[in-house]
């Protein structure tokens, strides 16, 4: 899999969930932000510039951005779900959609949306949401038509991918996917497709692989429900074989990556040193986060952010614990991991 966007550093972390139980709501919905938002970022451009080379597309350009939590700091009231996603919606056009609300009036917005979603068990998963809002059942028995219509190309794909569906009523009841998409089914929390979840710690050597590849999958089911919803013709049939070409080709492309990766690091075994880093060394989870929000969320070297430049943030003990030093507030600062790695534990500047 080829991306201009690197995971390699991406790790999502056992730590992390303690995030959710950070008493003040304001204080928890921040650190929820500024903590998970810039490495679920670069995982979805990671995906989305995959998309673009198994469908020939653009998500970039035909999708919006979707954020949970959307907390803003001067709100008179921000939201807790419980959770933290991000993904992707179609972008809002001028004209109103093909679809109606139950009340009657017409969509000024799709109501699907495709996200990585984090949940407070430390679990992250792809899932698919087909409707966000309630829509009249002529929209309902449109996409079930099409899911029908491919079933024997989509069913196998969604099994092979370990992709279950959901339904809010219907919950431990397995129904055919196209009957289970019915306006029984359609409402806030309805139908949904999903990933397995996967605990935490989650990496590229770990769980991103498969959650990447349920997203790309989904992705052709969003595409194509944006096009009914538009009042064009899907192309669900060819977004299939398209994955499954670029599908097929996977094992190939990890083997071949796999052997040029273990040539590389044969080679340059004895020549790299690697620094041991003592920002490692365990920092209780809750003054991890003090720390980053003390410092407003940048590296205090370079002054890079996690939520505008995409960098990872990580404590580092401004006197080494190798030297005596403590893990107090005052003798920890907040450094981005390129930083961190040029200071190594060898060196005591406060920056």
């Amino acid at each position: 899999m080829k991306s201009t966007n690197n995971i390699d550093e991406v790790i999502f972390e056992e730590r992390d969930i303690q995030i959710f139980n950070i008493h003040d709501t304001k204080t928890r919905l921040s650190t929820l932000q500024n903590y998970f938002f810039p490495r679920m970022d670069i995982l979805l451009r990671y995906t989305l510039d995959i998309i673009a080379e198994v469908y020939d597309v653009n998500p970039y350009e035909r999708m919006t951005f979707v954020h949970c939590p959307n907390h803003r700091d001067k709100a008179k009231e921000n939201k807790d779900f419980g959770m933290v996603h991000i993904g992707v919606g179609a972008k809002r056009g001028n004209k109103p959609l093909k679809i109606i609300k139950r009340n009657g009036q017409p969509f000024s917005f799709h109501p699907t949306y495709l996200t990585f979603k984090v949940l407070p068990s430390g679990t992250i998963h792809s899932e698919l949401l087909l409707f966000r809002q309630g829509v009249d059942d002529a929209y309902v028995a449109r996409i079930s038509e099409l899911v029908k219509k491919h079933d024997e190309v989509l069913l196998p794909m969604l099994s092979l991918t370990h992709i279950c569906h959901r339904t809010y009523n219907r919950s431990y009841e397995f129904l055919p996917l196209h009957k289970a998409i019915s306006p029984e089914e359609v409402g806030s929390d309805g139908i949904r497709l999903m990933s397995p979840k996967y605990h935490f710690p989650v990496d590229s050597d770990r769980g991103f692989y498969d959650l990447i590849v349920a997203f790309v999958l989904l992705y052709a089911l969003v595409e194509s429900f944006i096009c009914i919803g538009e009042g064009r013709e899907p192309n669900l049939g060819k977004m299939l074989k398209q994955f499954k070409e670029w599908y097929i080709g996977l094992d190939n492309i990890e083997e071949d990556f796999e052997e040029e990766e273990g040539e590389k690091e044969e080679e340059d075994f004895e020549l790299t040193e690697i620094p041991n880093l003592d920002s490692y060394s365990f920092v209780r989870a809750g003054k991890w986060w003090a720390v980053l929000a003390r410092d407003k969320w940048r590296c205090l070297s370079c002054g890079r952010s996690a939520k505008e430049d995409g960098v990872l943030l990580e404590v580092d003990h401004i006197i080494p614990r190798s030297k005596g030093g403590s893990d107090d507030m005052i003798n920890l600062q907040t450094l981005c991991k390129k930083c961190n790695i040029g200071k190594s534990n060898k060196d005591s500047t406060r920056l």
